[in-house]
């Protein structure tokens, strides 16, 4: 292992010919009056399109890890293991080269990443609710590396449970590379034909109904980005019939998460007991589709609950697409969600504001009861601690 971390600081620093690597590193070296975070790399990569990192290098941070994969949803932006959490500088740059097993090529990135925009999330941080319904102001401690088919490359700051944005988006360019005599077996194996089938169709990296359901299937190029250039003018709105939201936890398509804390809610105009998010204020600004969104609530017969809704992509994007119509930009909308009162189902509708009103069936609902100690926020419980 630790000869395989010295090669692959070396390729960074001596095959201009393979990686080309390291000509901004430069950038990278500590300036004084440059703070400090502790924070750490974590790849991610589509479910059925798992990857070998060859070589790679986020700002200061090396990435040391081989393969990554996804096996479950929410698979894109979703990560909860860094590597590296030690304090040093923010990344300026990235520079890393990797394999796509299911295309059977390599892809190179070279590119500048926004260092204003990813010191600016470190320093201001995130609310962050814990238990008996404290909110605890924090900072982020990591930064993930979107990496998918066609060399697609998101860099997102956050992870986990933590809010999750955007800070790059970028094209690789494929790359040519060929196992040398100098490599160790352990280095040769990403030459390897048989190991690379292997890997593509292992059931524990390609989960065996995604293998089927993408057999025969050309890869589908370009969704990735599809999920973060298809957004509209749209806010949600929720309806707890006789009881008591809690806060909301979101991920969109485009791999972006955040929360909705409770008290950042209010009634809207048409009825007292929807509730939408105070910042919603005109102009309404656009925003990616959902891909998942768990709800905490206290029903009526006072347990609390939380309802876990995931969509599917095309079902929604057709959706939207029908109910803004032609000219999108005059057109706002509600996602309107309504818990019903045996706490078995949701509904959810996207209702415009051009009188628009279509039912969007979501591809899974899981209602289970939650913690006694969630939001929303019980005084008496939090009195007895």
């Amino acid at each position: 292992m630790a000869q395989t971390f010295v090669r692959k600081i070396w390729l960074f620093l001596f095959l201009p010919l393979q990686l080309a690597s390291c000509q901004n590193h430069n950038s990278n070296n500590k300036d004084m009056n440059e703070p400090e975070y502790e924070w750490g790399i974590s790849v991610n990569a589509p479910i059925g399109y798992p990857i070998h990192v060859y070589a790679g290098r986020v700002g200061p941070e090396y990435i040391m890890s081989d393969l990554w994969c996804s096996t479950e949803e929410p698979d894109w932006g979703s990560a909860y293991v860094n590597e590296g959490n030690d304090p040093k500088e923010l990344p300026k740059d990235i520079d890393i080269v990797w394999f796509s097993f299911i295309e059977n090529c390599f892809y190179n990135l070279q590119a500048s990443l926004d260092y204003e925009k990813i010191e600016k999330l470190f320093k201001e941080g995130f609310e962050q609710r814990i238990r008996y319904g404290e909110l605890h102001h924090t900072t982020y401690n990591g930064l993930v590396v979107g990496l998918a088919p066609g060399g697609t490359v998101v860099v997102w700051v956050g992870k986990g449970y933590s809010p999750i944005t955007e800070v790059g988006r970028f094209q690789a360019s494929r790359t040519y590379l060929t196992e040398t005599s100098d490599m160790d077996s352990h280095e040769r194996l990403i030459f390897d034909k048989e190991y690379r089938k292997s890997i593509a169709t292992a059931s524990n990296i390609v989960p065996l109904e995604v293998q089927k359901a993408n057999e025969g299937k050309p890869i589908p190029y370009n969704l990735w980005d599809r999920y973060a250039e298809t957004q509209y003018r749209w806010y949600p709105t929720f309806e707890i019939p006789d009881g008591k939201m809690g806060d909301v936890f979101f991920q969109y398509w485009n791999g972006e998460a955040n929360t909705i804390f409770y008290t950042d809610l209010e009634p809207t105009t048409e009825r007292e007991t929807i509730l939408k998010p105070k910042v919603c204020q005109e102009p309404i600004g656009k925003l990616p589709l959902y891909k998942e969104i768990s709800i905490n609530y206290k029903a009526f017969d006072g347990i609390k609950y939380a309802a876990t809704i995931t969509f599917d992509w095309e079902q929604s994007a057709e959706i939207y697409k029908k109910v803004f119509g032609e000219h999108p930009e005059e057109v706002t909308a509600q996602l309107y969600f309504r818990l019903n009162r045996n706490n078995t189902h949701v509904t959810t509708r996207l209702i415009g504001s051009n009188g628009k009103d279509l039912i969007i069936v979501p591809k899974n609902i899981y209602i289970g009861e939650a913690d006694p100690y969630a939001a929303p926020v019980d005084e008496q419980l939090i009195k007895k601690q």
